[in-house]
């Protein structure tokens, strides 16, 4: 379980570095040039950009569904039943005592 929540914490981390590494109207890199040394062109990195970010954020989604179905399974018991017991004789004796005035020293 430790492992999915560190690759979940990566995949989060990485995701959001793809995002911001993307300018503004899809310039590549947010650099307006040949970013990576003239290997590619700026359609090219932008390309590729939005492909990794794509497809990091089909893994973020997928490690989510996972670790939501492993901690289901992992855990017995259901949200209801893991929330405090109220007490109906406490609730009531409190409704019918009558407030106290506070005196003004």
């Amino acid at each position: 379980m430790t492992t999915l929540i560190v690759i979940q914490l990566i995949l989060a981390v990485l995701l959001v570095i793809l995002v911001l590494l993307q300018g503004s109207d899809n310039e590549g890199l947010g650099l307006g040039g040949g970013a990576l040394g003239g290997m590619m062109s700026v359609r090219g990195s932008a390309n590729l950009l939005s492909r990794l970010t794509a497809f990091t954020a089909t893994l973020f989604m997928i490690m989510s569904v996972v670790l939501t179905i492993s901690a289901s399974v992992s855990s017995d018991r259901n949200i209801l039943e893991s929330l405090p017991n109220i007490d109906s004789s406490v609730t009531n004796s409190k409704e019918s005592s009558e407030p106290s005035i506070p005196e003004n020293n």
